[in-house]
Order: structure tokens, then sequence, then C-alpha cells
């Protein structure tokens, strides 16, 4: 179990993903969303004013949002 303060892989794949479709879906951006919603997360915001805790209870697939790699 992982301590409040952390930020998972999942919890970033989902901001990462609500950030590409906020700025209409481009591609090859994927690293660019990737870091945005990392740094977002660790200061515990993102741009919607949700804060990392909050948005790890958020539901979706996560199959289309972009990824690490």
């Amino acid at each position: 179990m992982q301590p409040a303060d952390v930020v998972s892989d999942d919890q970033i794949r989902r901001r990462a993903f609500e950030l590409w479709e906020e700025r209409g879906c481009p591609s090859g951006h994927d690293a660019e969303f990737w870091a945005q919603a990392e740094r977002e997360l660790a200061l515990g915001e993102n741009r919607s004013g949700v804060t990392a805790n909050a948005a790890g209870g958020r539901s979706g697939s996560g199959s289309e949002s972009p990824h690490r790699g």
C-alpha cells in the first residue's frame, strides 16, 4: 500500500489524458502531458482545482490515455 502523498502512475495517466483532451487530442505530445500531469499531481493540484488525492478517485478506463514510454 502506498502512502497518501505518493502519486501513482494511474493517477498521472488519468491527468495526462485530461490534459491531452483539453488540448484537442494532439499526436506526439505524450511525454509533455505526462510530465505536466506528474508536476501538477506532485504539487497536489491540477488546473481543474482537484487535489491529487481526489483525482485518484476518478473513474475511467484509461485505455486511451497517454503513457510514459
